[in-house]
C-alpha cells in the first residue's frame, strides 16, 4: 500500500498544468543530495488510500492534473494502486503524471499517465530547468510519448 508524506497544490511540476502533488513515499532510488530524503522512508506519512479521493474532491476544480512524485516501493501492487488513482483523476476530467525517478524509459504499466518524469537527480547535471540534465518529461500523444524537457529550461523559453 502506498504511503504519502504531504501534497498541496503546484504549478511548477508539469508544464501549463496546475497539479495537485502527491509526495509519495517509499522512494528506492537513494539519489545523491536528495531534495526530500524523508521520502526514502518506507510507510512513512499516511496511506493514500485512506484521503486520495478526499484530496481529489477538494482541489479538482482548482487544477488540472494530479501529479505523483514517487511511485513508492515500485512493487507490482503498488503500481497497479497508481494506475486506479490515474483512472479516477481521469474520471474527473484531470491529467495525470508520475515522476518516476529511476533511469528507465517509459514502461507499459506507466502508459495511464499522461505525463512521465523519469531519471534519477544527478547533482552535476542538475534538475528538469537546466539543459544538461539526466532526467526526462514526456507527455502522451496520439503517436506515443513526446520529449517535453525542454519546456523546463528557462533560455528555451525567452527564445
Amino acid at each position: 500500500m502506498l504511503y504519502y508524506a504531504e501534497f498541496g497544490l503546484s504549478h511548477r511540476e508539469v508544464p501549463k498544468e496546475e497539479s495537485i502533488c502527491i509526495y509519495i513515499s517509499g522512494c528506492q532510488n537513494r539519489c545523491k543530495n536528495c531534495h526530500y530524503p524523508e521520502l526514502q522512508r518506507p510507510n512513512y506519512g499516511y496511506l493514500l488510500c485512506e484521503n486520495y479521493r478526499d484530496m481529489i474532491d477538494l482541489y479538482w476544480k482548482a487544477a488540472s492534473c494530479v501529479c505523483f512524485l514517487g511511485e513508492g516501493k515500485g512493487t507490482r501492487s503498488e503500481r497497479g494502486e497508481l494506475t486506479a488513482y490515474s483512472s479516477y483523476a481521469h474520471a474527473k476530467g484531470l491529467k495525470t503524471c508520475l515522476y518516476s525517478g529511476r533511469d528507465t524509459v517509459v514502461e507499459d504499466w506507466m502508459e495511464t499517465f499522461d505525463y512521465v518524469k523519469v531519471g534519477g537527480y544527478q547533482p552535476e547535471q542538475g534538475p528538469l530547468s537546466s539543459p544538461q540534465t539526466n532526467q526526462r518529461m514526456y507527455r502522451r500523444s496520439r503517436y506515443g510519448y513526446v520529449d517535453i524537457t525542454r519546456e523546463f529550461w528557462p533560455v528555451w523559453n525567452e527564445l
